[in-house]
Order: C-alpha cells, then sequence, then structure tokens
C-alpha cells in the first residue's frame, strides 16, 4: 500500500489544547453486552448446530422463532460543521450513512474453514480444461522448509533475547506487543512441521491427466489439453489460508486494476511498475456484461451467496522474474458473503485507521488478526481468468434474527469521541502550523467478524465502518477516495455494545 503519510506523521499525543473526551473509549469489552443483547433477542429453533464435516458448506440457515424486535432506522445523512479538535487540527461531517433497507439485523455464527486440496481441486476441474503436464515452479522441498522453519525460529529467539536484555534500542522498529508468544512459536512450528512433512524431497515435472495430485502449499504450473496454461497456487498457515486459480498465465498472475494505472503512471513509479502502466488496455467488455459473467460463474462455482462489493476494470499480468506480460483486459470484482441483505463496503482495501493511537491501558488486548472472507476474480470476454479465495469461513447458524443496536445518536458519540482521544499530533519537522482538516464521509453499517467468547467460532455483527480523510494536503478527496491501492482509514464501531473494534486490539 502506498501510504503518503508514512515517515512524516509524528504518532506524539499534544500536551496541551486537547479536548477531554466526554467519556473514555473502549477497546476491549469486558461486560458482555453484546452477548446479553444476543440472548435477549430471537433464537434459532436448534440452540446448537454440530460442526459441518471439512470442506462442508451449511447450504440453509435454521428457522427463527417469535417476533423479531422492531426493525431499527438510521438517518441518509450526517452532516457537521468543521469543529476544532485539535491544535491544527479540524473535523467536520459531511457522510452518506447506508444501512439495511429492512431495518432487520441478523448475527450469524461461522467459523474458520480450512483450505482442502479436494476442494482446490474441484474449482480447478470447473474453471479449467484438461491438463496434459503438470510443473511445480517455485515449489519447495522438504529442505527448504526445514530451512524456512529455523529462519523463523531464529527471529523469535532474537526476539526473546531483546526483550529479555531490556528492549534496548538496536536501530529496529522492534514493538514488544508483536513479539512471540511461547504459544505462536509452537503453533507455528507445528505448522512448519507439518510441511516438512507433506514437501518432496525433489520437484518434478510430470505427465498429468487431472488435477488430483494438487497438493496445498505448492504453487503449481499446467499446461492444458487446449494448448493453454494455467497456475494453482495456495497458502496456509495459522492465521490465514487461500488460494488461486489462474488462466493463460505460465507464472503467477496479478491483478493491475485501473487506479494502480492511474497511479504507476506518474514519474517517479516503480520501473517494473511503469513498464506495467505502459502495458495497460482499456477493456472491450462493459462492466454490465463482466458483472452478469461474474455472477454466473461464481453461482457454477459454488458461490451464489456471495454479492460484488468493489469493481474496477483491470489487467491481467503474468509475472516472472524476468517482469511482468500483459495477458488480458477486463474487470476486477471483489465480492464478499452476503449475510441477509447488509450492505458491503465498496472497497477493495480497508482498515482500522493506523492515525489513531489506540494505547495500552486497562481493558486492551492483543490478538491475532482475522481475515476477510474474500473471493477476487477477474473477468473478460471468454469468463473467469483469476480466482481467489481467502480465509473462507463456514456458517454454523444464524445466532439471532435481529440483535438491537445502539441509537445512531450514540454512534455519533463514539466516533467523534474516539477521533478525539485517539488522534494523534499531526506535527511535520519545520512545519508546526500546518492545518489538518479531517473530514468523515462515509458510514456503512455492515458485518464484521469478531470472536467468540471462549470458543473457535466468530460472530458476524453488524458494525459501523466510518471513513474518514487522515490528511490531505491539497489532494482532490473524491479522487483519494476511489484509490483502489489507497488503504481506506476508518474507525470500526460494534454497532450493537459501541466498542472500539481493531484487527489486532480488542477482539
Amino acid at each position: 500500500m502506498k501510504r503518503l503519510i508514512a515517515g512524516f506523521i509524528s504518532l506524539v499525543f499534544l500536551c496541551a489544547c486537547v479536548p477531554t473526551p466526554e467519556q473514555a473509549f473502549v477497546v476491549s469489552k469486558a461486560d458482555n453486552v453484546l452477548e446479553q443483547k444476543l440472548q435477549a433477542t430471537p433464537k434459532p429453533v436448534e440452540d446448537t448446530v454440530p460442526a459441518l464435516p471439512e470442506g462442508q458448506k451449511a447450504q440453509s440457515m435454521p428457522e427463527t422463532t417469535g417476533t423479531p424486535t422492531q426493525a431499527q432506522f438510521f438517518p441518509d445523512r450526517w452532516d457537521e460543521d468543521a469543529q476544532s479538535i485539535r491544535e491544527h487540527v479540524t473535523l467536520a461531517v459531511h457522510a452518506d450513512v447506508i444501512a439495511k433497507a429492512d431495518g432487520l439485523y441478523p448475527v450469524y455464527r461461522t467459523r474458520t474453514e480450512p483450505i482442502t486440496e479436494a476442494r482446490v481441486i474441484a474449482l480447478a476441474d470447473l474453471l479449467l480444461s484438461k491438463p496434459v503436464a503438470r510443473e511445480l515452479v517455485d515449489g519447495m522441498t522438504k529442505d527448504d522448509w526445514a530451512k524456512e522453519l529455523q529462519t523463523y525460529l531464529d527471529e523469535a529467539a532474537a526476539w526473546e533475547a531483546w526483550i529479555n536484555s531490556g528492549k534496548p534500542d538496536d536501530g529496529t522498529d522492534r514493538d514488544d506487543t508483536a513479539s512471540y508468544t511461547p504459544e505462536e512459536v509452537a503453533e507455528m512450528s507445528a505448522w512448519y512441521m507439518e510441511q516438512i512433512k507433506n514437501a518432496p524431497d525433489k520437484l518434478d515435472k510430470a505427465k498429468v491427466s487431472d488435477y488430483s495430485d494438487y497438493r496445498i502449499g505448492q504453487f503449481v504450473r499446467y499446461t492444458l489439453e487446449d494448448g493453454g496454461c494455467a497456475g494453482i497456487d495456495s497458502f496456509s498457515n495459522a492465521s490465514h489460508s487461500g488460494f488461486t486459480i489462474v488462466k493463460g498465465c505460465q507464472h503467477i498472475g496479478y491483478i493491475y486494476r485501473e487506479t494502480q494505472y492511474a497511479e504507476d503512471s506518474r514519474e517517479g513509479a516503480d520501473a517494473l511498475m511503469k513498464r506495467s502502466a505502459k502495458q495497460w488496455q482499456q477493456p472491450m467488455l462493459s462492466r454490465e456484461d463482466a458483472e452478469a459473467i461474474a455472477y454466473r460463474e461464481t453461482e457454477r462455482l459454488g458461490f451464489s451467496d456471495f454479492s460484488i462489493a468493489y469493481s474496477e476494470p483491470a489487467n491481467l499480468y503474468d509475472t516472472t522474474e524476468r517482469g511482468v506480460t500483459r495477458v488480458a483486459a477486463g474487470w476486477s470484482f471483489v465480492l464478499r458473503r452476503d449475510y441477509d441483505g447488509y450492505p458491503l463496503v465498496e472497497k477493495h482495501s480497508y482498515k482500522s485507521s493506523d492515525l489513531l493511537e489506540y494505547g495500552d491501558g486497562d481493558g486492551f488486548a492483543y490478538n491475532k488478526s482475522i481475515g476477510i472472507e474474500t473471493v477476487t476474480v477477474f473477468v473478460d470476454e471468454t469468463g473467469i481468468l483469476y480466482f481467489g479465495y481467502a480465509d473462507p469461513k463456514a456458517i454454523v447458524g444464524k445466532q439471532t434474527a435481529n440483535v438491537e443496536l445502539l441509537p445512531f445518536e450514540e454512534v455519533i458519540r463514539i466516533v467523534k469521541n474516539t477521533i478525539v482521544a485517539c488522534y494523534p499530533s499531526l506535527r511535520f519537522q519545520g512545519s508546526e502550523n500546518r492545518s489538518f482538516d479531517l473530514e468523515v464521509y462515509r458510514m456503512v453499517l455492515t458485518p464484521y467478524t469478531l470472536r467468540v467468547r471462549d470458543s473457535e467460532d466468530y460472530y458476524e455483527v453488524p458494525c459501523w465502518v466510518a471513513f474518514f480523510d487522515g490528511w490531505h494536503q491539497g489532494a482532490d478527496r473524491e479522487q483519494q477516495r476511489t484509490q483502489s491501492n489507497w488503504s481506506a482509514e476508518c474507525i470500526v464501531i460494534n454497532a450493537v455494545d459501541g466498542s472500539v473494534v481493531h484487527e489486532r486490539a480488542g477482539y
């Protein structure tokens, strides 16, 4: 991600002229408000749902009983004139407010669904023609994985030695909150040992008649019966998993979006990306036709309950050690699971703002990040050329039909309070008098994955995603907000209990 702010912002709170927040914001909730509200609203007929067999997905939800709580509706807009929140920092609000049309907010229970070789093979059979040859490319042998394991163990040991020696300034950006715990070391070591056990002694090339020899953790290139080529890649570790199936690429397929092309056409862009920009070609296929193909094909692949969250003209490139070669011009679509018609965030990449300092006080906890279940496809006139599936989840059941949400006035207070309490000083060296005008420009009430207490499962909980301009320097706000390679600044608020949600903090 290209972060114009990186390296310039000093994350130090001002000692004076700082408004006192109305109430301390909460990152971690310890009062079980979420669980209490889930217990107070209608439940599925079955209180428990048996565990799903590996690779199997629940296709229907249990019926709910009783009358759901009253539909909950919110204003279409939130507007406030600019107000000073810190020295040289103002905050204005001119935001569309986007929520469910029917006013009903179910909470689903999900769990991680492991990537299996059988599922990858089944999808490859549907997406690609018959293979006639297979070659492992950039695969890893047992010796390769053993070296990777040792590198990981050496790094973990270096962290431990640094902490034990009093955390001296060693010229690095070490942060003890991100260090390895003994449990994490044991878990990752076990994962590496599994890769060593399953890896081949050497890489090979062979004639094949199907995809049944595919193994998770390898990148495999295939020659197809129709003379074309394809590749399958996958990854699976302690925190994340996913795979891609790409047609027409000898190596690793790369989706290059229109906004990236516009960015990389500028002076100063990386040489490889400038080469990509020069190869850019506008797709002939209309967005409407491409969307129809994307929906038709993803439904055929078994993803009928996913909806398009983001789309953009794109080119597909074949990337090798020698550079990039354009394979096709078409459209890139990002799809996410549709939980009963929740609005989806129309943004390729978003996360809790790095511009906010959440601190390390009482109730603050670091956790492993939770991946957002995502399907990414590249479509041209011939169909899907690139299919990627990241962090798959299986639906266990519907926890409640309509959970009680906080009033919008309370959400407004929490968003403003969080920015006031957490927004750091924006003091550029030699530019102390520069003014920064923040603006909240969009509010979306959408599902966000949170952990279930004392369980391996998750809740898909309605959360407010408040997007705001972190900073701008004469830039076009609207243009900046639509850039797919710009990680949107946002605050995520649990709409049920009001706590601040962060990828690594709080849940």
